[in-house]
C-alpha cells in the first residue's frame, strides 16, 4: 500500500526527500503538467461512463 501512495505523490511531481518524506519544488512545473494529464484522463473516464 506504501508504494502505491509513494507512485501517487511521485505521479504529480513530489520526490522522496528521505524516508517518508516527500517535497515538491515551487519552481518545478511538474504538478501543473501532470495536473493537465489528470484532468484529461477524468474527461476520458467521463466520457465513457457517459457512454454506458
Amino acid at each position: 500500500m506504501n508504494a502505491k501512495i509513494s507512485q501517487g505523490w511521485e505521479r504529480i511531481g513530489f520526490r522522496l526527500y528521505r524516508d517518508n518524506i516527500y517535497l515538491l519544488s515551487p519552481t518545478s512545473l511538474e504538478l501543473e503538467e501532470q495536473r493537465g494529464v489528470l484532468r484529461a484522463q477524468l474527461a476520458e473516464l467521463g466520457a465513457v461512463w457517459r457512454l454506458l
